[in-house]
């Protein structure tokens, strides 16, 4: 990224991309590309702009524009700890009742130390006992009918259900629905590599097969889970004298909220007596619910408002969070709480804006399914509409910056001059197999803000590679000079 000549002029930025684009050991891909100026809407360079391609993570900027339209940036989400029956003699004769609203935030993330995943449950455990409860004498029931059942949107990869990034979607839900694993590479090389989870629970049947490797030896571990299953195998390296810290997905979110939190109360010295319940596994127990519904709250928890939310779905490109939120939408818009009314949704509010283009299809709201399609232009069109709205300045702290923070963070390294420029290059990265994106805004040598997109599709190249085009792409388009 060492440039032999400053950008000048808008026909000099478009020979210096054809130039990297000529250059390039991708093989025969597609690339879209689409350039614009913010203050005066200029196209500053455009090739297949309007081609619907894949945007893989990109398509979280779609998502991300919709839900601060339709709720607001300080939106939160509330979720309620109920209980029923009477409580006589310091025991709660009945059940504690948690339903969910689609909360994604209910994890160890927002608490003052973030290795404690449980601290929500124990504030809990701390309510019940001024309530005066010591003992429960019935159930711990989740709800998640807020959403539907479906808790993998289409075009997703089965084989991919244990990794982190594929987590089961459901309106109660704790710790992104996964459980942390700890690897230390302590002993022998070539033995396994001690492990431990958090939280340490037995919802799931753990099965680690990550060894200790050489000192130089590269980091790495897969999780497998077959579909409706709790049984899960690790498989990988870590280094000798590392640490490596991973997640892996469980099934039935709801059923591993509510075991994890009966857990936590019997810590704290609250014994339940029943057992922790999916409200859909007991049909006659959610006629019951649902004709008399709890009204005694325990405590509330209450999430950071939703430009926080937004922070893992753009930095850390959390398809979790992005899907719920996606799922979110859908419920307070459509009524349903489903992947195809939360898109619909989405769509609805990109027509009304002006900012949909033919051929695009949104089917999920992380951009995990091979099935979405959005033009670069359609992106770029999401990005300077956010640009106008009194939240942009709040929104561009969610994004991945160059060499400061998210997956731009190691980006634009490779010399004095790329790191200096790099902090003014924001961007959405995106990638699934043969897909690399890069959507965002620069600020270019003389501050104009410039808008891109960059979607690079059926690539045949190490995915460095195309990496490596797309951060040029947008190094060239920051180190330009034109007014």
């Amino acid at each position: 990224m060492n440039g032999n000549s400053q950008v000048l002029t808008k026909e000099d930025l478009g020979i210096t991309i054809d130039g990297l684009l000529k250059r390039d050991e991708l093989g025969t891909p597609t690339i879209g590309i689409c350039v614009q100026a913010g203050d005066n809407s200029a196209f500053l360079y455009e090739k297949n702009a309007d081609m619907p391609l894949k945007p893989a993570s990109c398509n979280k900027l779609q998502t991300d524009a919709a839900v601060l339209y339709y709720l607001g940036t300080d939106f939160r989400y509330s979720t309620t700890l109920y209980m029923r029956g009477r409580i006589k003699d310091r025991v709660l004769e009945g059940d504690l009742v948690v339903t969910g609203s689609g909360d994604p935030s209910i994890s160890g993330r927002y608490g003052k130390d973030t290795s404690d995943v449980v601290w929500i449950f124990e504030d809990w455990a701390k309510a019940l006992k001024k309530k005066g409860i010591d003992s429960v004498k019935g159930n711990v029931i989740g709800d998640n009918d807020y959403f539907d059942d479906n808790s993998f949107g289409a075009g997703w990869i089965p084989d991919l259900r244990g990794d982190w990034y594929e987590a089961e979607i459901s309106a109660l839900s704790f710790n992104d629905n996964c459980v942390d694993v700890h690897w230390k590479g302590s002993g022998g090389i070539g033995k396994p590599a001690p492990y431990t989870l958090n939280p340490p629970t037995k919802y799931i049947k753990f099965s680690s097969e990550v060894f200790i490797g050489k000192k130089d030896s590269e980091k790495r571990s897969n999780f497998f889970r077959k579909d409706k299953s709790n049984l899960i195998v690790a498989r990988g390296n870590v280094p000798k004298g590392d640490t490596m810290t991973d997640w892996c997905t469980v099934y039935n979110p709801t059923l591993y909220f509510v075991t994890v939190l009966k857990d936590t109360l019997k810590e704290k010295g609250i014994n339940v007596s029943g057992e922790p319940i999916d409200l859909d596994d007991k049909p006659e127990l959610k006629t019951t619910l649902r004709n008399d519904p709890p009204t005694s709250a325990v405590a509330t928890y209450q999430s950071p408002p939703l430009m926080t939310l937004l922070e893992p779905v753009n930095t850390s490109s959390h398809n979790f969070f992005a899907e719920m939120i996606l799922k979110t939408i859908g419920k307070r818009i459509k009524g349903t709480g489903s992947f195809e009314k939360g898109s619909e949704a989405v769509m609805e509010f990109l027509r009304k804006e002006g900012l949909w283009e033919n051929g695009s299809v949104i089917i999920d709201g992380s951009g995990l399914s091979y099935i979405n399609r959005a033009t670069p232009r359609q992106l770029v069109n999401v990005l300077r509409y956010m640009s106008r709205q009194p939240y942009w300045a709040e929104f561009l702290k969610t994004l991945p910056r160059g060499q400061t923070r998210g997956y731009l963070k190691n980006r634009f390294g490779e010399s004095k001059e790329s790191r200096s420029i790099a902090p003014r290059i924001y961007g959405k990265t995106g990638y699934i197999e043969d897909v690399v994106g890069l959507t965002g805004v620069v600020y270019n040598e003389n501050g104009r803000e410039i808008f891109y997109s960059i979607l690079i599709n059926n690539f045949d190249a190490p995915l460095d590679k195309a990496r490596a085009l797309a951060d040029s792409i947008a190094f060239e388009i920051a180190r330009s000079r034109f007014p």
